[in-house]
């Protein structure tokens, strides 16, 4: 029996077709690095239809200005561990802050510690994330939505290296916003929370 290419075609890809219907049906799990089970299931058509509808009302926002924490590297001349958030996300009511300005959530000690074991245990230890976090210069963004001015905070490393200022304010999109850079010794080389 003699088949011709575009038959054989025809038979391979109806036969793709079932096997993969039959994966989709089966939901298994899935073993975890904790060793747990997870259950996997498949998006329904009305789950992914708002998920793509969402994923596309955040498209074109990136640049948008943004408040976070970042580490600044003098070796590579560049950041690093940066943290960012849409300004817009922090100025909805039930983000506004007590303290007037508004800055992200996450704490340089935390992210360091976290990105200190991922890198020890995953990249063989090497990576920018070395000793103590605060012994390499950082800083955060805030905005004040009252003077709807953003402030890079920085420590008085910041006189040793200017260029870094045009590294943050790209980064956190801040070129054509209302801004300010001011030091504080919290931020400064060696200094912590007490």
């Amino acid at each position: 029996m003699t088949i011709s290419e575009e038959e054989l075609q025809r038979i391979v890809a109806a036969a793709v077709k079932v096997a993969l219907n039959e994966i989709k049906s089966q939901e298994q799990p899935v073993k975890t690095t904790s060793g747990g089970k997870v259950d996997v299931k498949q998006f329904s058509d009305d789950e992914l239809d708002k998920a793509m509808r969402l994923m596309e009302a955040n498209r074109g926002k990136d640049d948008e200005p943004k408040v976070g924490i970042f580490w600044f590297d003098p070796r590579h001349n560049d950041l690093f561990g940066v943290r960012s958030h849409r300004v817009s996300d922090y100025l909805k009511p039930n983000a506004r802050s007590e303290y007037g300005s508004v800055s992200c959530s996450e704490m340089h000690e935390d992210v360091w510690k976290k990105e200190y074991h991922r890198q020890k245990y995953k990249n063989n230890g090497l990576g920018p994330y070395v000793g103590a976090y605060e012994m390499t210069p950082r800083g955060r963004i805030f905005y004040n939505p009252e003077t709807e001015e953003f402030t890079i905070a920085v420590g008085s490393w910041i006189e040793q290296y200017p260029h870094a200022v045009a590294l943050i304010e790209e980064e956190f999109n801040l070129k054509d916003t209302k801004h300010s850079v001011k030091t504080a010794h919290h931020w400064d080389i060696g200094q912590r929370w007490n």
